[in-house]
């Protein structure tokens, strides 16, 4: 009976070694686009885009006035997103804020009688600076990075913090 070899592999083995390297190869190739995919966000900056908001000569002192603005959903696509900003004016400065609510992104509005901004899904509240004051928002309102030409008013597709 001859003596078999303890380095050399026999057929199994080889065939079992030869499947793993296969799978892992495989798999390497697959996960290279998907883990592209998951951290190229990070990596991406957005285009920061201006949109005329309109003439804000005639905005009341301390009265937010409700204006909607369009900003592209995508870079790449054709698509507009109408967005509702409030501008706030306050001792000749302005405010502009989103009408996002930083709790639950549910579309908030200004109350006359209660003199805040009210999120209709949690109750949350802001005062006219935009503070949370009350319910669930963790944050004020976002505002928008904005600019004044003369009396017209300039948003760009960005808030001063994050949401």
């Amino acid at each position: 009976m001859a003596r078999r070899d303890p380095r050399r592999l026999s057929r199994r083995q080889f065939d079992l070694l030869g499947t793993q390297v296969a799978g892992a190869v495989v798999a390497v190739l697959l996960g290279i686009p998907i883990i592209g995919f998951l951290i190229s966000p990070l990596f991406r900056r957005e285009e920061a885009v201006w949109r005329k908001v309109g003439d804000i000569a005639e905005v009341p002192e301390a009265q937010p006035t409700k204006f909607e603005v369009s900003f592209p959903q995508q870079a790449w696509t054709a698509v507009e997103i109408k967005a509702a900003v409030y501008v706030v004016k306050r001792n000749g400065n302005y405010k502009v804020f989103s009408n996002v609510c930083s709790h639950m992104e549910c579309p908030v509005r200004w109350q006359e009688a209660l003199s805040q901004f009210l999120c209709p899904c949690h109750g949350g509240l802001y005062n006219i600076d935009g503070v949370n004051v009350g319910g669930p928002p963790p944050k004020p309102l976002p505002q928008f990075v904005h600019r004044i030409d003369g009396t017209t008013l300039y948003v760009q597709n960005r808030f001063t913090e994050s949401i």
